[in-house]
């Protein structure tokens, strides 16, 4: 299965998005803030964060500006994980390359279901390539 960065600055929803990927399949990686990130993604190859966007140190915004900066993670995807589901957020983390969104909380199988669009989305790019 893939390889998941969590990053959010609140434990408890790190460890219930762990759950759930986990119960998946996937090889879970957690960072508690922004600045763990680009670290992380490279050493352990991951396939897919879940970003949240309000984090101290370094938000969400600022970590994607940092992953698309760098070729060894400028591909990886993102689905944001936020609370502030406003439009403005939401169209900045578009313009930024998000490619889905997940508002907290979350629905029941709404967390499986996006990260399975995710990674199929991204496992029919590279087979086209």
């Amino acid at each position: 299965m893939a390889r998941i960065l969590v990053v959010d600055d609140e434990e408890d929803i790190r460890d219930a998005l762990a759950e759930i990927l986990e119960d998946e399949g996937h090889d879970v990686f957690e960072a508690e803030n922004g600045a763990e990130v680009m670290a992380m993604a490279v050493s352990a190859r991951i396939d897919l964060i879940l970003l949240d966007m309000a984090m101290p140190v370094m938000n969400g915004f600022e970590v994607m500006e940092q992953l698309n900066r760098d070729a060894q993670t400028a591909c990886i995807p993102v689905i944001v994980i936020t609370g502030l589901g406003r439009p403005d957020h939401l169209d900045d983390a578009r313009r930024l390359g998000t490619i889905d969104y997940i508002n907290k909380p979350w629905a029941d199988d709404e967390v499986q279901m996006r990260v399975d669009w995710a990674l199929n989305g991204k496992r029919s790019e590279t087979e086209a390539v």
